[in-house]
């Protein structure tokens, strides 16, 4: 028996394979393992961090355009009240009012009017009321 130094027992390299065939590697014991294929998260991990950063960001857009109608509607029904409190203090009787930023369109007595709203340094609302003219 001969102790040829040239040759080694233990596999220190990949042993060749058929193409097409799964690529094996030398385990710690020194048997030989196929490699798995990676799982689908592992493959498109990318693609799905696009996705939920999409998704997040959609998520936010929606919420915050929710908000603003909100604080928009808000604001357009405490102008209705502003103004139907104005006309209410002058003997008038509202009878549809409707808001939209700093115009508003009053039915009042059978008529209607358009309402051109101002707000002063103070806060304080001034209405200035026309009768309607349009379609």
């Amino acid at each position: 028996m001969s102790t040829d130094s040239t040759t080694s027992a233990d596999p220190t390299q990949e042993v060749p394979a058929q193409p097409g065939a799964a690529p094996v590697v030398p385990a710690d014991d020194g048997t030989v393992q196929q490699e798995q294929e990676p799982g689908f998260v592992s493959r498109h991990t990318a693609s799905l961090i696009t996705v939920l950063v999409a998704v997040i960001v959609a998520a936010l857009a929606i919420g915050g355009l929710s908000w603003y109608h909100q604080q928009a509607d808000d604001a357009n029904a405490d102008t209705e009240a502003a103004f139907v409190a104005v006309v209410g203090g002058q003997g008038a009787t509202v009878e549809t009012v409707e808001c939209d930023g700093d115009t508003c369109a009053a039915v009042i007595g059978g008529q209607a009017y358009t309402v051109l709203v101002q707000e002063d340094e103070g806060g304080e609302q001034h209405f200035g009321v026309a009768a309607y003219s349009g379609d």
